[in-house]
């Protein structure tokens, strides 16, 4: 299964962000999610940026995933940072949404 974010608003009042994130995830039967990221732009990105993107990534799947008693292995091909509008929160809270898009059309396992 592939989990594509792309959310980009720039130039909203405190409220501008840059999620991009393309994964392939695969859907575990135990609660144990692992994220594992292949590829980021810019390649010179703040590594503790990328690992905060991980991380709410971790956390975006886990919230939706858990309570199912289920885990994922996510894969991210691309990962976008923009150090000016990185806002960690949102990769967590838009991972969660299109998983849970994704999970109203997936039966369990």
């Amino acid at each position: 299964m592939q989990l594509n974010v792309g959310k980009v608003s720039q130039m909203a009042s405190g409220g501008s962000h840059v999620v991009i994130c393309e994964a392939d995830l695969e859907l575990l039967r135990e609660p144990h999610t692992v994220v594992e990221v292949d590829r980021v732009q810019p390649p010179d990105s703040d590594p503790e940026l990328i690992e905060m993107a991980r991380l709410a990534i971790l956390r975006g799947a886990e919230h939706v995933l858990g309570p199912r008693g289920q885990g994922a292995t996510i894969k991210v091909r691309r990962l976008v940072i923009n150090p000016i509008d990185f806002k960690p929160d949102r990769f967590m809270a838009f991972t969660a949404e299109e998983l849970e898009r994704h999970s109203s059309h997936v039966p369990p396992l």
